[in-house]
């Protein structure tokens, strides 16, 4: 991607302010990680590549990375909060790319706790990786992984067992997508919420997210470490916790788990 198609759509205030654009990493995470032990990313800082040889999802999966088509960016932030209210950066990166992808008339929804779906398949995924100092957050990296231009041909040739849930921007267009364009609006979507943060605090995003979820008072179903724990959302607390009803009136808190369908 070209930086300076990017540059010329940003009006970002913090986040993005500082970009680095290269041609192939690891994944973005390590390099924004690299670049913050070289002191060279403040705030905001933002990484994007053109392609990652090791892209990586929550829990280690391996998050497919070719060149050219789609968007692999990362985002540092440095809020000063405990590291329990941490997620509520992955309900800030989730809300705004269904903010973007409303502006290209896509019904996206957000499948706890850091998938982007259309139409029961993903779209894109949000990784948030941490570190702590002094019982604190020292920095929070935001990786945000999209598929904008695959083709249903590589989709699958390369996925196989996840093909038939996984879709791209381009297929539900039906034309290709701007990769500058759509990074630059995902930027400055992460510097609006960003803002409101800082304004406001926590409690805003977690609303946010919840309404844009739309899963309170609803039975879902979620994969904990095999377990498959049923029930109705009663909340979600500004941790990014769950909390469940079940059948038994049991309330059950879900710190971590996969939403299942």
């Amino acid at each position: 991607m070209e930086i300076s198609e990017i540059k010329k759509r940003l009006s970002a205030e913090i986040v993005g302010e500082k970009l680095f654009v290269y041609d192939e990493v690891g994944s973005t995470n390590d390099v924004l990680r690299e670049l913050l032990g070289d002191d060279l990313a403040a705030d905001g800082t933002v990484v994007v590549s053109d392609s990652q040889t090791v892209g990586r999802g929550r829990l280690g999966r391996k998050w497919v990375s070719p060149r050219g088509v789609n968007l692999y960016l990362s985002a540092l932030f440095r809020p000063e909060i405990p590291p329990q209210k941490s997620s509520v950066f992955t309900f800030l990166a989730s809300c705004a790319l269904v903010e973007v992808f409303s502006v290209y008339g896509v019904d996206a929804e957000i499948k706890w706790p850091n998938d982007i779906l259309v139409g029961g398949k993903k779209v894109s995924g949000v990784l948030t990786e941490l570190g702590t100092s002094g019982g604190a957050v020292d920095y929070l990296v935001i990786g945000i992984g999209v598929n904008l231009n695959l083709s249903e041909e590589f989709i699958r040739r390369e996925m196989e067992d996840i093909s038939e849930k996984t879709t791209s921007l381009s297929i539900l267009l039906g034309e290709e997508v701007n990769r500058e364009r759509f990074c630059a609006e995902v930027i400055n979507a992460l510097d609006r919420l960003y803002g409101e943060f800082r304004r406001r605090g926590t409690q805003v995003i977690v609303d946010m997210w919840i309404e844009r979820w739309g899963f309170i008072g609803k039975e879902i179903s979620v994969d904990v470490s095999g377990e498959i724990v049923s029930g109705v959302v009663e909340r979600v607390d500004a941790n990014g916790f769950l909390y469940l009803r079940t059948d038994e009136s049991d309330l059950r808190k879900v710190v971590t788990g996969d939403t299942v369908f």
